[in-house]
């Protein structure tokens, strides 16, 4: 099974790291397993993406840009009035209230050109074989819908306006619909796996209808981005989150598979941060139990069903590894019936004090759940640099495997 990594994401670590160190760890990782693909960060100086660029050449594996699309970072800083606007009507609260989790609207025109005017700009120079696209989506709204849940611009407004549905009857819907405790719970459920809605006219068809429009309006900045990619002979990966958490976060897998070579789902069993599984399930449990009346077993067990996991009780659990390993191949196997293209599952092997701390039987365990959800290949994550050797040296024990080379660039694949 063919094995790629993500490496140097943007930040003080990064900043520090020279091109001779660049090199040197990625030369290092190529010795203890063969990459397919080297997903390299964003915002980078241009000798350390040369010397990436060319250890990549030397070893046979593919150059991408990580690349994030609707958030700010580096010198990409859009407008604040373009930030996707939340059922409260005020912009939606990025995590950490950190400019790089706080998401641009995809609906207005002027976020919208300068958004893809950044990417065109962002993949010229020849180093790159592909351009992987990270946060194309909206703002998750586990951790509260009422603050995170959008978008209700003017723009949203307009656009729904054009095929018959009023943003202000739906937002109105929703808010009676989160003043409930039965209602915090019935919406859960519909985020989580978009359950049967039996009043037509009611506050739930009105989320189903934003869900529905929030998946739409990403595919179709998406399908965009993927052009302009496509036009300068890139192949397109794209990053979202696990099967059954995207469509809280307006990700059609389905849809997406249709403008991209490849999608990395996100099943990060045992990390706490934004997109792993622990920080969304408990983002939403805490919205469910502040809210009021609820506790944490019915918390717990509301979420449970809307996911179809088997989810212990215990928060406290959750947040500290207990997820159990099937959840993993369960979503592969969900990714697998809701995607045509290569699926590769994204496996955090970083070790980060309070947020990543992993151990053998652990890493051994979840990738035998990870194989038998029979992915396309996987993705170690999120960056390379935070890896100790010897997982690396782990990963190619558990997960390498006979098989077809995963083709980089799109013209090779359509040869």
């Amino acid at each position: 099974m063919n094995v790629s990594i993500q490496y140097l994401e943007s930040g003080l670590p990064a900043a520090g790291v020279s091109p001779e160190e660049a090199r040197g760890r990625l030369r290092a990782a190529f010795e203890e397993l063969p990459l397919a693909m080297v997903l390299l960060g964003w915002d980078l100086p241009p000798r350390v993406v040369e010397a990436c660029a060319e250890e990549c050449a030397l070893q046979g594996a593919d150059l991408y840009l990580w690349l994030p699309l609707l958030t700010a970072h580096g010198p990409f800083r859009p407008d604040p009035a373009w930030n996707v606007v939340a059922l409260d009507g005020h912009p939606a609260v990025g995590y950490g209230h950190k400019p790089e989790f706080a998401f641009v609207c995809p609906n207005r025109p002027g976020a919208r050109e300068n958004v893809l005017h950044h990417l065109s700009a962002a993949i010229a120079g020849g180093y790159y074989r592909g351009a992987f696209l990270d946060r194309i989506r909206f703002p998750s709204p586990a951790g509260d819908l009422v603050r995170q849940l959008g978008c209700f611009c003017d723009a949203c407004r307009e656009e729904l306006r054009q095929v018959g549905f009023d943003l202000t009857i739906v937002r109105q819907d929703l808010l009676s619909l989160t003043a409930t405790q039965e209602g915090r719970r019935v919406a859960t459920r519909v985020l989580l796996s978009g359950s049967n809605v039996n009043d037509p006219e009611g506050p739930l068809q009105s989320l189903k209808h934003l869900i529905q429009f929030r998946e739409q309006s990403i595919t179709s900045i998406v399908k965009e981005a993927a052009d302009i990619a496509i036009a300068n002979g890139l192949a397109v990966g794209l990053d979202c989150y696990s099967p059954t958490l995207a469509r809280m976060v307006g990700q059609d897998l389905q849809a997406l598979a249709g403008h991209c070579d490849w999608i990395k789902v996100m099943t990060y069993a045992r990390a706490y941060g934004p997109a792993t599984l622990p920080f969304e399930i408990l983002g939403l449990a805490d919205w469910l139990m502040g809210s009021g009346g609820v506790s944490e077993l019915e918390a717990m067990a509301c979420i449970a069903e809307g996911t179809g996991w088997l989810l212990p009780t215990s928060r406290h659990n959750v947040r500290h590894g207990g997820l159990s390993s099937s959840i993993l191949t369960k979503e592969l196997r969900r990714g697998r019936l809701s995607h045509t293209r290569q699926l590769l599952a994204g496996i955090e092997l970083v070790e980060i004090p309070g947020m990543s701390e992993l151990n053998a039987d652990q890493i051994r365990a979840d990738s035998e759940a990870v194989l038998a959800g029979g992915p396309d290949g996987i993705v170690l994550s999120w960056d390379l640099l935070h890896m100790p050797t010897e997982r690396l040296r782990l990963a190619n024990s558990l997960y390498r495997r006979p098989m077809a080379r995963l083709s980089g660039c799109r013209q090779s694949t359509e040869s």
